[in-house]
């Protein structure tokens, strides 16, 4: 049976979401991207001259945000990159960009750089950090005997080749890039806006330890911790706390980390790439506090909620992921069959759709509830102050009236599970980059077509 077409007015704001899923996502957000330009849709890429205003509002998407591979798309995507760019990169053909190779996926951290790297700065205190020397002397062999790689040769090419040496605020469009604390259990959000708390944080007589005690923490946790240093306790930066005083703190924007840095500490996944210590743009190392910020992966913690979108002011959240987990097929065989890069990839997939149908189920369960409130109100005669009071509370704690559309892979479509099938993590061959894009192209235009955009021409 064809669902029913929805369709959606006018929003005040229009965000994209960018997910991970190695070298193969880039190319399908590429594919999205078309299909959504193809229904009106507009990416305001490229950079802004000196003075020039931001334009805003739709059909243009206002605010993107990436995580993993996201973040090298968000960054290739608003600084001007095309998928004709993305091709020619990963062929022989001339492309106005410099050509993407292989080392920019990672170098290697073996005992030749490991012993140059000593030379040159030393060898790390790592007696004192160990608890026993059986520890320090496995951790050590580890080390050598598979190393961690790192994201620097990618960094360079984000830098110089994709951005041109220009950053977040030279964009024409707002960015913001997803990166897991490895110190602490949060998201930082970064991008060109900075949380309040952290200017609360440098002005007061807050002792330095103390940001380890509010990162990550409840509200009630936070507010005790200022009002203890003096803050007075309605200082507009802890109202959000003190209104929701359960609620963990689990995200925190920050600025002055240069955008090049910020995507690949995104895309420092663990077992692959070393963490990446962020740095402002003088090259001194960021710090919270007394402690410098070291991120990985951006999708360590859930990546599909679109908090970070909403709460810039979007309600029309389009949220574009290629994670979706493979279903056997005839034909194909054991996944097991197929080797490291197999396994690995079902693995991530499944994660994050056990975390997306997390997510998924939490809107079901808020839509249900405010449809049954909502119904409870009008069946008593309570009238429309009542009604509206209602609709303003679930506006504020649940974002009811947002519209999230997912474009993600269905794996019990066999044309969409069969190219997902055929899709290496780090394959970018130009064959394989056409490839996920395709299946971006598709899987966007079957999740477009149960939509009607009343404020698109044509939509």
């Amino acid at each position: 049976m064809t669902p029913p077409i929805d369709s959606i007015a006018a929003p005040r704001s229009i965000a994209g979401t960018f997910l991970g899923g190695f070298v193969p996502a880039v190319a399908y957000h590429f594919g999205v991207m078309e299909v959504l330009a193809e229904r009106g849709f507009v990416l305001r890429a490229g950079f802004r001259a000196n003075g020039e205003a931001r334009e805003t509002g739709p059909p243009g998407i206002d605010f993107v945000v990436g995580s993993s591979a996201g973040a090298f798309f968000v960054t290739a995507a608003c600084a001007g990159m095309r998928p004709a760019d993305m091709l020619g990169a990963v062929s022989d053909e001339a492309t106005r960009r410099g050509r993407f190779e292989a080392r920019l996926l990672g170098e290697g951290k073996g005992l030749s750089r490991k012993t140059l790297e000593w030379a040159r700065v030393g060898p790390k205190p790592a007696w004192a950090s160990r608890r026993t020397w059986k520890s320090w002397a496995a951790e050590s062999t580890l080390n050598m005997l598979f190393p961690l790689w790192t994201l620097e040769p990618m960094a360079d090419y984000l830098r110089h080749e994709v951005l041109q040496g220009r950053d977040w605020e030279d964009l024409r469009t707002e960015a913001a890039i997803l990166a897991v604390d490895l110190n602490h259990p949060l998201t930082l959000v970064v991008g060109e806006r900075e949380a309040p708390i952290l200017e609360l944080f440098r002005r007061q007589p807050v002792r330095p330890e103390a940001i380890h005690l509010i990162l990550g923490s409840e509200g009630h946790k936070i507010v005790r911790v200022f009002e203890e240093a003096g803050v007075d306790p309605g200082h507009p930066a802890l109202e959000p706390f003190r209104a929701d005083p359960d609620a963990r703190s689990d995200t925190l924007r920050i600025r002055g980390v240069p955008m090049a840095l910020a995507a690949v500490g995104s895309m420092a996944t663990y077992p692959f790439y070393q963490p990446v210590t962020l740095e402002d743009r003088a090259g001194r190392p960021y710090r919270i506090g007394h402690y410098t910020v070291q991120v990985q992966d951006g999708e360590d913690r859930n990546p599909f909620t679109t908090d970070v979108a909403e709460e810039s002011g979007a309600d029309l959240v389009i949220v574009s992921s290629i994670s979706a987990p493979y279903k056997y097929l005839h034909g194909f065989g054991s996944l097991a069959e197929r080797g490291y890069s197999a396994v690995y990839q079902q693995k991530t997939a499944q994660g994050r759709d056990a975390k997306q149908e997390d997510v998924k189920s939490a809107h079901r369960t808020q839509q249900a509830l405010y449809r049954a409130s909502r119904a409870i109100l009008e069946a008593g005669g309570c009238g429309p102050d009542a009604v509206a009071r209602l609709d303003a509370e679930f506006q504020r704690i649940a974002r009811i009236a947002h519209v999230r559309i997912r474009i993600y892979p269905d794996p019990d479509i066999a044309a969409e599970n069969r190219i997902l099938r055929t899709l290496d993590p780090l394959e970018f061959t130009p064959r394989a980059v056409d490839r996920a894009r395709q299946l971006g192209v598709m899987v966007a235009r079957r999740v477009l077509a149960r939509y009607r955009f009343e404020f698109l021409e044509g939509g």
